[in-house]
């Protein structure tokens, strides 16, 4: 499949994506009124949230074996009939039991959608735009809970509760059609062993864990009890895992230092969204005394931040890597949420909204660098595993996050309100004890992304290297290509770079800027267009000689050019190759007659430099020697024949005896 191809299956996969996010948090302004419909207590209804997430999170366990066992096409339709048949359910759901059944249902498409999309990114998107691709997803799984509060809030106040399941009902069902044409299966699958034990150890454990948090500020003792139980089995389970010839998460990306301290990096983002979207309104109604419908619209202003700076810090990831893209944004997230609790005392809205806005900017500069950093360290057999992993640490923040920090928020309303403190100011004291321990959690953030955003760096540098040398074993580059390529400095002038073209006699070389990343190509028909007055895209020397004599300026131009700096003339959007790339992939980007030379990068580094004839005499080598394969193979296999016949033969005199 091509990427022309490629394009309209990943749209689709990042509107699933999208509508299941959204789903999460459709139901968080309707609690009130399916408390009163339904007549049950408030902390049984908070089940549809958070029992929601964790089968989420069950689900995400089990996609490395899903996506091993079924193909992508099968687990996208399944995905949408789960969403499609609870959101359905939950329209007409007569008992509240039977709601949540309907809810827990639309959680197994949830917990399909986000890895297979992320899972798709990963197979399909170029390595050096890997950021900007996943960039785009992380935008859909944090814009889809945002949006829900403010939707929904308008569906409920004018056409009741069960509205709010209509909408990713059709959304679902649309986008399922117009994946019968768009989705494509490009994984591979294989037989493979579901490990019932696993599942039950993950479901168990999760929701222990969870449910001891929720509960720790009201009954210690619960709550402690609760969490020994989560981590004993979730312990049991991780070490099931490492006995189990086909586990159910592959942990082994675990083992790689740099996936591994990515991880926690995401967990603190996460947690930072999911808590800020519950804590947010909880402040503007219960402080401010804001509308349900105003306080989800005062959250969509910092939202729309957050996604700007979320494509804003996909393309400097792929431009200049963790450093110190990780660490401004962690900081800036210290910063907010620390205001934040400063402010919030005085019970004024601008300075929260300004607050809040810094904090999503700075989930947006680090939420999606932080799962590139950790997953491009992977070999690309690890990316479905590492996908699992990096998913499951998302999903069990979305869980932690709002109860740990709501828990702090009731505690210190509850205490407060004892003291004879006025409602409001006990919501804002509550709000700003919540909003400082999640700044904690950011100030540990930032300490950690220094040093592996450094630590990395220095790493890809080479210490302090100026010129990274040429990478070795590079798959095209040992088959086709020149590992050792010329290049020149993008704040080089012309005359460097035609001393560079006439000392290695050739016709065109990569243009670096001073981290040896391909910023332009210049050529020698680039040279002769500026002193031909740039009539033609291409021209031949002769006619480019002519043009010259004709208008007699050439002792005019010469020296001016001579002086030029050399990205004035150079091609600035460079075809680039993976070092990895097939050589099927460089026939057809070397098939455009206009290009005669491609860069080989790797990590988004020049690495070599593959040609037109360096493809022609590879191929022509290959299709010399493939009669002498064939030959050698067909003689083996006769030897073998031959072998077998005399065996028999021997076989068939010794019983004669």
């Amino acid at each position: 499949m091509n990427k022309k191809n490629q394009l309209p299956m990943l749209a689709v996969l990042y509107g699933a994506a999208f509508v299941a996010a959204f789903n999460e948090n459709i139901v968080n302004v309707a609690l009130v009124d399916i408390i009163a419909a339904f007549s049950v207590d408030p902390g049984l209804a908070q089940w549809l949230v958070t029992g929601y997430m964790i089968v989420t999170a069950i689900v995400v366990a089990c996609m490395a074996y899903l996506s091993r066992r079924f193909t992508l096409r099968t687990l996208f339709f399944i995905g949408s009939a789960f969403l499609v048949a609870g959101s359905a359910a939950c329209l007409v759901a007569p008992t509240f039991p039977l709601l949540l059944a309907f809810r827990l249902l639309q959680a197994v498409g949830t917990g399909i959608f986000i890895p297979l999309m992320m899972t798709s990114v990963l197979a399909v998107a170029p390595k050096q735009r890997l950021g900007t691709y996943l960039s785009i997803g992380s935008c859909c799984i944090t814009l889809g809970p945002a949006f829900a509060p403010v939707v929904s809030g308008l569906m409920v106040t004018y056409l009741g509760w069960r509205s709010v399941f209509l909408l990713p009902t059709v959304a679902i069902a649309v986008i399922a059609i117009v994946g019968i044409f768009a989705v494509k299966n490009i994984l591979e699958t294989k037989r493979a062993a579901l490990d019932a034990p696993s599942v039950a150890l993950a479901a168990i454990g999760l929701t222990a864990f969870v449910y001891g948090l929720s509960s720790f500020t009201s009954d210690i003792v619960v709550g402690f009890a609760g969490l020994i139980v989560g981590v004993a089995i979730i312990a049991a389970f991780a070490l099931r895992q490492k006995k189990l010839d086909d586990p159910l998460i592959d942990l082994s990306p675990l083992a790689n230092p740099r996936f591994a301290l990515a991880c926690p990096l995401v967990i603190v983002a996460m947690m930072t969204t999911f808590s800020m979207s519950v804590l947010l309104p909880l402040y503007y109604q219960g402080s401010l005394e804001a509308s349900a419908l105003v306080a989800g619209l005062l959250i969509l202003v910092p939202v729309l931040v957050n996604s700007a700076t979320a494509i804003f810090g996909g393309r400097i990831m792929d431009r200049i890597g963790a450093w110190p893209l990780l660490p401004i944004g962690f900081g800036i997230i210290a910063i907010g949420q620390i205001g934040i609790a400063f402010v919030s005392m005085e019970a004024a809205l601008v300075p929260v909204l300004a607050g809040s806005v810094l904090v999503y900017a700075g989930v947006g500069l680090i939420f999606s660098p932080s799962q590139t950093a950790g997953l491009a360290s992977l070999d690309r057999s690890q990316n479905g595993n590492g996908v699992t992993i990096m998913n499951l640490f998302i999903q069990i923040a979305a869980c932690v996050g709002p109860a740990l920090f709501v828990g702090i928020f009731s505690t210190r309303v509850g205490a407060e309100t004892q003291a004879g403190t006025a409602p409001a100011l006990a919501q804002a004291a509550g709000f700003s004890s919540a909003v400082f321990a999640a700044a904690v959690c950011a100030v540990i953030g930032f300490l950690v992304s220094v040093y592996y955003a450094r630590k990395g760096a220095l790493e890809s540098s080479g210490g302090n290297q100026t010129a990274p040398a040429p990478v070795q074993n590079a798959s095209i580059l040992s088959l086709i290509g020149k590992a050792d390529a010329y290049r020149v400095s993008s704040s080089a002038t012309v005359l460097e770079a035609v001393d560079t073209l006439v000392k290695t006699q050739t016709g065109g070389i990569p243009v670096v800027d001073p981290r040896n990343e391909v910023v332009g190509f210049i050529t020698d028909g680039d040279i002769m267009r500026y002193l031909a007055g740039g009539e033609r895209k291409a021209m031949d020397p002769l006619y480019a000689y002519m043009s010259i004599a004709e208008r007699g300026e050439l002792a005019q131009r010469v020296p001016k050019l001579l002086s030029t700096n050399v990205m004035e003339l150079a091609t600035k959007k460079v075809i680039c190759i993976e070092k990895d790339a097939s050589v099927e992939n460089v026939c057809l980007a070397l098939s455009d007659p206009r290009i005669k030379k491609l860069p080989v990068v790797a990590d988004g580094k020049l690495a070599g430099t593959v040609s037109r004839s360096d493809l022609v005499r590879y191929l022509l080598s290959e299709f010399a020697e493939l009669p002498k394969r064939v030959a050698f193979d067909d003689a083996r296999a006769m030897r073998a024949q031959a072998s077998g016949s005399n065996r028999e033969k021997a076989a068939s005199l010794s019983e004669t005896a």
